[in-house]
């Protein structure tokens, strides 16, 4: 069994409706009717549309920050680019751009893109400048607006009668589609908040302008395609008459990497730089994130002296002076920022002093390619503390803090009760406090979960915060929130999701190890049996078997097959997965002579009644009271 720490195998996805998809459904369905109901429409990727259709008149009322709208001039209309002679990048049909480089008789594409439609449209669009078949697909990270149309270039070129190169980092199948996480369900949720998915296109005020680094999402189909080559750190190699190098970039993700074609001078800084505030922080939760392999590789970078700058997301930058400077100020953000943390960390400060505190030098702060637009300097500051610090922010006052609802009861209390404390909050809200006033009104919520009036409150104090945010996670999180508050979004909302082929496609990257892995985490000891009970599982095609144990009210796996057992399930890998991501029913399987059993089936019964079966969606138990 793998040895790594939990929270290492907690393997996180930009993704978010696979991790619904995989981890809304229970292992070894009895009874799942809710929970198919859900998950069926939740099986998707994202594609995107022209954020020119999505601004209408946001601009013109207020109700967008004008930063975050000029951000979108970026990539609208979408379009592609002639980087310089013989290298594209096609930027604004998706939220990741897709580069080209054509080369003697052949091409080679450079990113995939997020589904099979912004792959096509791009497709298409190449296919205006060259004829040329593809011999070579270059993935530079995993994730999904990367890899989600890889299919549509590998297929264009077998029908033309030629096969593709399909390279990738040697970390690339651990971290392609990140499969499953302990808290997967959790981020997923949290996803849909900052990705604006959930927010209705036909809302003209509170609409999603932009990913930040590219159009709206928008569900869709995918087309995986696996990779056939895989490289450690470097790759030299020669396409078309092109010498490339392919190194590995570390950072972002472990499988990062970026492209370097010597003779042209052209860089393919995939996630490691663009121009945006590097993502330290991703608002769903702790990232695979390598702060200081990150700074070596874009100082890796500088060493190259390209001329071309070419990142998998917005514009790319050309002139040597120019990408020397895009890439120093880069680097030095990220360095001063994980500096000054640690260095007033060290002076006793805690996160939210050091928020306050921590500013970008002017030389930075203003660069343009530093601007705040998917994520705020003050989120990043307080996952560096996190990190390196836990929760003890020093101050002994909060080693055993009294309740929610009671420091919201005496709050309220203190402000001399319901309607002194809501008159309170409006006096917030026409004095433009909006802040406090969403802080206020929590505070309302938790004495009294039932009020509307407060609930409301909150709702429009988030809504104004939305409209102020430059940044497009902060700005679809506020509103997203604030449309849950006031019953514009709920769970129907999720439920209405259109139903793609994301499982199909991702099925094959998923081990089983994991999704066993991550049953530990399912268990509900109220529903526990009093005695222990093992599960035996065993593979008849690939002759593996694994165990599941309930002991008291804690689950123990292992991957081999138990000695002895109070029930074994003997099956295929295949069935197996269906099984695990809920595809389809074990009894169904049992039926069908798919699955046999050794053992007492009332001890299944009891096994499977003993954990989670029905898809929760955890974010409306809290953040949106």
């Amino acid at each position: 069994m793998d040895t790594k720490p939990l929270f290492v195998r907690t393997i996180f996805s930009a993704n978010i409706l696979v991790l619904v998809a995989l981890l809304s459904l229970f292992l070894l369905n009895s009874d799942v009717s809710d929970a198919e109901a859900v998950t069926s429409k939740n099986q998707s990727s994202f594609e995107s549309f022209s954020t020119q259709s999505a601004l209408g008149d946001a601009g013109s009322n207020k109700t967008v920050n004008p930063l975050l709208l000029e951000q979108t001039n970026q990539f609208t209309p979408p379009r592609v680019i002639e980087v310089t002679p013989g290298i594209y990048t096609a930027i604004g049909f998706g939220p990741a751009n897709i580069m080209m480089i054509d080369g003697r008789d052949s091409i080679l594409i450079v990113d995939s893109g997020a589904s099979t439609n912004q792959a096509n449209a791009v497709l298409s669009e190449f296919r205006k400048i060259t004829d040329k078949p593809i011999s070579a697909l270059i993935y530079t990270n995993g994730k999904a607006d990367h890899v989600g149309g890889g299919g549509v270039f590998v297929n264009d070129s077998k029908t033309r009668g030629h096969s593709v190169h399909i390279i990738a980092n040697n970390e690339f199948p651990e971290n392609v589609f990140p499969s499953i996480g302990q808290i997967a369900k959790q981020k997923s949720i949290y996803e849909l908040y900052s990705s604006g998915l959930l927010l209705s296109s036909a809302n003209e005020i509170d609409r999603s302008i932009s990913s930040g680094l590219g159009p709206n999402w928008k569900i869709g189909n995918i087309s995986y395609a696996s990779p056939n080559i895989l490289f450690n750190d470097t790759l030299e190699a020669t396409y078309a008459g092109i010498n490339l190098t392919l190194i590995s970039g570390p950072g972002p993700s472990p499988e990062q990497i970026y492209v370097w074609i010597p003779s042209k001078g052209v860089l393919f800084s995939s996630d490691l730089v663009y121009q945006s505030f590097p993502n330290l922080y991703s608002m769903s939760g702790l990232e695979d994130v390598d702060i200081q392999s990150w700074i070596d590789a874009i100082d890796a970078m500088r060493e190259l002296n390209a001329t071309y700058l070419i990142p998998s997301h917005l514009l790319p930058a050309t002139g040597y002076d120019n990408v020397s400077d895009i890439l120093i100020s880069y680097r030095d953000a990220i360095s001063y920022l994980i500096q000054q943390t640690i260095r007033y960390i060290n002076h006793g400060f805690n996160a939210d002093e050091i928020t306050e505190i921590l500013k970008l030098p002017p030389y930075l702060k203003d660069h343009p390619w530093l601007q705040e637009r998917t994520g705020e300097l003050s989120w990043a500051i307080r996952q560096i503390y996190s990190y390196l610090v836990g929760w003890n922010s020093g101050d002994a006052t909060w080693f055993n803090p009294i309740t929610l609802q009671e420091r919201g009861s005496k709050i309220v209390n203190g402000f001399g009760g319901l309607n002194a404390t809501l008159d309170e909050i409006k006096r917030s809200l026409d004095n433009r406090e909006y802040s406090w006033a969403a802080e206020l009104s929590t505070y309302t919520i938790y004495a009294y979960p039932d009020n509307k009036e407060a609930k409301l409150l909150k709702a429009d104090a988030l809504r104004k915060l939305g409209y102020e945010n430059p940044t497009s996670g902060g700005r679809n999180w506020y509103l997203t929130q604030a449309n849950i508050l006031d019953g514009k979004i709920n769970a129907s909302t999720i439920q209405r999701l259109p139903s793609t082929n994301i499982v199909d496609q991702i099925l094959p990257t998923v081990s089983i190890d994991d999704l066993l892995f991550n049953m530990m985490f399912k268990l509900d000891p109220a529903k526990s049996p009093d005695y222990d009970l093992i599960l035996g599982i065993y593979l008849n095609d690939t002759e593996e078997g694994f165990t599941l144990q309930i002991r008291n009210d804690v689950v123990e796996y292992e991957e081999s097959f138990p000695e002895e057992y109070n029930i074994a399930l003997y099956t295929d890998s295949e069935t197996l997965k269906d099984v695990l991501v809920g595809k389809v029913k074990l009894l169904d399987k049992i039926i069908a002579e798919k699955v046999s059993i050794d053992g007492d089936i009332r001890d299944l019964s009891k096994f499977v009644r003993s954990f989670d079966q029905k898809f929760v969606i955890p974010i409306f138990n809290n953040i949106a009271n």
